[in-house]
C-alpha cells in the first residue's frame, strides 16, 4: 500500500510538471506585456551536484506561465520562456524537478494494475523541492540580468 501512495505520488508531480512546462512552452512565442529579464544560476543538494537530467521550474504567481531550464552536470543552469530567455518579471515560486526514467512496457503495464515496484527515490532532491507550490522558495525577477542559486538542504 504504501508503495503504491509513494508511486502515485510520483505519477502526480511528474504530471504536474509536464502540465506547468506545457503551460510555458504552448501559446506561441510571445509573452505576456511587461518587462522582462534573463536568470541563471546554480542549483545543488548540500553543496554537490544534482542528477543528471535535473530540471528547475520558475512559476509565475500572478500569471501562471512558467519558465525553465535544464540543471547541467556543474548545477549551472539559464532559464527559458516560451522558446526565449527573455523571463517575464514578478514573483516566482521554484522547483526542481528529479529526472525522468522511461518505463518498460510490461512497468507501465504494472502500473496500470497498481502492481509497478517502487518508484526511483531521489534523495537529492528533497519531496518538497520538487513541486514549486510547496517546496516553499520563491524569487523575484528583475528587469535585467538576474542571478538565482539554490543548495538544497
Amino acid at each position: 500500500m504504501r508503495d503504491q501512495r509513494r508511486h502515485v505520488t510520483i505519477i502526480i508531480s511528474a504530471l504536474i510538471f509536464a502540465i506547468l512546462s506545457f503551460a510555458g512552452c504552448s501559446g506561441g512565442s510571445r509573452l505576456p506585456e511587461g518587462d522582462t529579464g534573463t536568470v541563471k544560476g546554480k542549483v545543488t543538494s548540500n553543496g554537490k551536484p544534482v542528477p543528471d537530467g535535473t530540471s528547475i521550474v520558475f512559476l509565475h504567481k500572478d500569471k501562471g506561465i512558467t519558465a525553465s531550464s535544464a540543471i547541467a552536470a556543474d548545477g549551472t543552469y539559464s532559464l527559458r520562456m516560451r522558446r526565449g530567455d527573455a523571463i517575464l518579471v514578478g514573483d516566482y515560486q521554484i522547483g526542481v524537478t528529479p529526472p525522468t526514467t522511461e518505463m518498460t512496457a510490461a512497468e507501465a503495464d504494472a502500473a496500470i494494475t497498481g502492481e509497478a515496484p517502487a518508484a526511483k527515490e531521489w534523495p537529492e532532491i528533497p519531496k518538497k523541492y520538487q513541486n514549486p507550490e510547496t517546496s516553499e522558495v520563491t524569487f523575484t525577477v528583475k528587469a535585467g540580468e538576474n542571478t538565482f542559486d539554490l543548495d538544497m538542504k
